[in-house]
C-alpha cells in the first residue's frame, strides 16, 4: 500500500472513530456534569383554559399578508389558503364536510377565486376527512397533492386495529365529554366524532417521493417528505413568500410522539430530521396546522430550535436511562425537560406527554422487556389482583382504602385500588365500586391539563355511568370504497374469523378477472386460522367449496355490507360456482362488519 493510500485510510477510520465517539458521547454525556436541571411539573388545568383562549379561540380567518389566510377554531385542525393570480392553494381540508364547509365558505369570503389545487399535508383524518367540501366547490377534477407514503399510511389507520383505535380515539377526544370539562382539544376545537361519519376523503391525484414543486400564478410550491407525526408527513415551501406550512411537525404543545388512542411508532429521529431541514429554510412565516401561526425569522428560528431540542432531550434521556439499567416506568416517571426548556409554551404537555414519549421511545426500540426478571413471568392479571385484594384486606377494604385515598386527594392510589377490584374478577365489578371508580376518574381529571388524558379519563367515567356504545356507521362515499386496496380487505377478514366457528379445513377462491395485479385470493381456514394467498393456492389447501367470481367494486361493496350477495347475484354482477349453502355457511364464519 502507497503512503498516500495508507495516510487516506488512517484519515477515514479516523474520521469515523470520531463520528461514532461524537454520538455515542451525545448519550452517554451525563447531565450532571453540565449541571443541567429536569422538571417534571405537569401543566396546571388553568394553563389549559387560557391555552383554550390564546392558541385556539373561536372560529375566524386569520390573514397575513395580501396572499394567506388561515381558518382557525373551526376544527381540530387549522386550513390555509394561498391566493395566487391564477387560483388558491389550499393546505389541509379538516376533520369532516360539515365542518369544512362553513371554514371553506369563510375562507372564500375572506379571499374569493377559484382552487387550484388542494395539498395534503399527511393522512390523519383531521386533516383529510373534509377534502369534499373542497372537490364539491372546485370539482372533482381538483388536483390533490400528498406524498407516495399516503395512500397506505391513510388505509393501516382503518386497517387491522381500527376498532380499537376507534375505541380509544372516542375516549381521547371525550366522545360525551362536555365543553365546561374540555373546553377545547390542545390542537383546535374539540372534535365533533358523529360528523366524521360522513366521510369525505378524498385520495390524491397527485403524489411524489422526496420532493415535489408546482406553480400556481406567481407563486412556486415546494413539497418536501418530512417524516414525523406520521411517515406520510410533508411540508409546504413557498420561497417567493419566505413561508413554511409545517403541517403536524410543530405545534404550541408537546409533540405527540406517542398517542394514547394507538398507533404504529412514530420515528422520532426523522422527525428531529425534519424540523433541522425547516430550520434551514429561515422561514419568514410559519404556518401550522394546529394552532397559531408565527412570524418573524429569529422568532421562528428559536421556536423550532427549541421544539426539536425538547424532542432530542427525552430521546437521549431515554437512551441513557434504559443504557444504565432503569426499569422503564421509573425513567418515565422521572424524565422531564430540562430547566431551559421546562417553561417553553410550544412544550406545555398540553397533548402529547413526556413520560408517555420516553415509554414509546423504549419500547419502539426495546420492546416491552424492561429487564426486570420478575416481569418476564407474572402472575395473571385477575390472579394477582385477587391476591392483592385478599392482602389488603378484601373487596370492601379496597375500597374504603379507595375512598379515603379520594378523601386525602390521592386519586392515583384510588385509581389503583380501583383497578385491582376490577381485575379480580375480570368485568366491571359492582355498583358501588363502579361508582366509585367513575368518581375517582372525574376527580383526577380535574388536575390533568392533558387534553387527550383528561378527555380519557372523563370519557371512561362517563362509560362506567352509562355503559359503552360504539360509534354508528361510517358512511364512505363511493370514490372512497373504489379506492380500498383489495389486499387491504382480505388482510381485514383473517383478523375477523370467529375461532369458535373456525374448527374446519375449508377454502373458497375470489376471482377479480379484471384485476392484473390480484386477479385471484384464496381464503382458507384451517382450525381457527384464516390464511389469506393471492394467486395460485398453496400446497395442502383443501379443494374450494366455492368459486366466487365479481369485480373489484362490486367486491367491495359486498365486503363493507353495503350490498348484500343475493342482490349482487341477482344483478348478475357475482357468480358463484360451487355448494352456495356450505359457501354461506363458510362466510358466516368471518365477523364483517366495519
Amino acid at each position: 500500500m502507497s503512503r498516500r493510500r495508507l495516510l487516506a485510510l488512517v484519515a477515514v477510520l479516523t474520521l469515523a472513530t470520531l463520528g461514532v465517539g461524537a454520538y455515542a458521547l451525545r448519550r452517554s454525556l451525563r447531565p450532571e456534569e453540565v449541571t443541567v436541571l429536569e422538571t417534571r411539573a405537569l401543566a396546571s388545568p388553568q394553563s389549559l383554559d387560557d391555552h383554550c383562549e390564546d392558541a385556539i379561540g373561536p372560529p375566524r380567518v386569520e390573514r397575513l399578508g395580501d396572499r394567506i389566510f388561515v381558518a382557525r377554531g373551526y376544527d381540530l385542525a387549522n386550513t390555509i389558503l394561498v391566493r395566487t393570480d391564477e387560483g388558491a392553494v389550499v393546505i389541509d381540508a379538516g376533520m369532516s364536510p360539515a365542518r369544512s364547509r362553513v371554514s371553506r365558505d369563510a375562507l372564500l369570503a375572506a379571499s374569493p377565486g377559484p382552487i387550484a389545487a388542494l395539498v395534503l399535508t399527511h393522512s390523519h383524518i383531521d386533516h383529510v376527512g373534509g377534502a369534499a367540501a373542497w372537490t364539491e366547490h372546485a370539482g372533482e377534477d381538483l388536483p390533490i397533492w400528498a406524498t407516495a407514503e399516503f395512500v397506505p399510511h391513510f388505509y393501516k389507520q382503518y386497517g387491522l386495529f381500527r376498532r380499537a383505535e376507534a375505541r380509544r380515539g372516542a375516549r381521547q377526544f371525550g366522545w360525551h365529554v362536555g365543553d365546561d370539562a374540555l373546553p377545547c382539544s390542545a390542537l383546535g376545537r374539540r372534535v365533533d366524532l358523529e360528523a366524521t361519519l360522513e366521510v369525505g376523503v378524498r385520495m390524491p391525484t397527485h403524489t411524489f417521493e422526496g420532493t415535489a414543486t408546482f406553480a400556481v400564478g406567481e407563486l412556486t410550491f415546494v413539497l418536501e417528505e418530512a417524516h414525523g407525526e406520521t411517515h406520510d408527513q410533508l411540508f409546504v415551501w413557498i420561497p417567493e413568500l419566505s413561508a413554511l406550512a409545517a403541517g403536524d411537525n410543530y405545534y404550541r404543545a408537546f409533540p405527540n410522539l406517542y398517542t394514547i388512542r394507538g398507533t404504529s411508532p412514530r420515528p422520532v429521529g426523522d422527525w428531529i430530521a425534519s424540523l433541522d431541514r425547516m430550520r434551514r429554510l429561515a422561514p419568514r412565516l410559519l404556518l401550522p396546522s394546529h394552532t397559531a401561526p408565527l412570524e418573524g425569522r429569529e422568532t421562528i428560528a428559536t421556536a423550532l430550535t427549541r421544539y426539536r431540542d425538547g424532542i432530542q432531550w427525552v430521546r437521549d434521556q431515554t437512551v441513557r436511562a434504559a443504557n444504565a439499567g432503569e426499569p422503564r416506568s421509573a425513567l418515565a416517571a422521572r424524565i422531564g425537560l430540562p430547566e431551559a426548556l421546562a417553561g417553553e409554551p410550544a412544550l406545555a404537555e398540553l397533548y402529547g406527554q413526556v413520560d408517555w414519549s420516553a415509554q414509546a421511545i423504549f419500547t419502539n426500540e426495546l420492546g416491552w422487556f424492561d429487564g426486570r426478571p420478575e416481569t418476564l413471568y407474572p402472575p395473571a392479571a385477575d390472579e394477582r389482583a385477587r391476591r392483592l385484594v385478599a392482602g389488603l384486606g378484601g373487596p370492601e377494604a379496597v375500597l374504603r382504602q379507595a375512598r379515603e385515598a379520594d378523601a386525602a386527594g390521592d386519586h392515583r392510589w384510588a385509581l389503583e385500588l380501583h383497578a385491582l377490584l376490577r381485575d379480580r374478577e375480570d368485568g366491571p365489578g359492582s355498583d358501588a365500586e363502579r361508582e366509585a371508580r367513575a368518581a375517582t376518574l372525574r376527580a383526577l381529571a380535574e388536575g390533568v391539563a392533558n387534553t387527550n388524558g383528561r378527555g380519557y379519563l372523563l370519557e371512561v367515567a362517563y362509560e362506567l355511568e352509562h355503559g359503552y356504545a360504539p360509534l354508528g356507521r361510517p358512511r364512505p362515499s363511493d370514490s372512497l370504497v373504489d379506492a380500498i386496496p383489495l389486499p387491504l380487505l382480505f388482510e381485514l377478514l383473517s383478523s375477523r374469523l370467529i375461532p369458535e366457528r373456525a374448527a374446519v379445513h375449508e377454502s373458497v377462491v375470489f376471482r377479480f378477472p379484471n384485476e392484473e395485479e390480484t386477479p385471484q385470493f384464496v381464503l382458507t381456514v384451517r382450525q381457527g386460522i384464516a390464511e389469506v394467498v393471492v394467486g395460485a393456492p398453496l400446497p395442502g389447501t383443501p379443494e374450494p367449496l366455492a368459486t366466487l367470481t365479481t369485480d373489484a367494486a362490486t367486491y367491495r361493496r359486498i365486503a363493507l355490507q353495503l350490498l348484500g350477495p343475493g342482490e349482487a347475484l341477482a344483478e348478475g354482477r357475482l357468480e358463484v360456482d360451487g355448494d352456495a349453502l356450505r359457501l354461506a355457511t363458510f362466510l358466516e364464519r368471518f365477523d364483517r362488519s366495519l
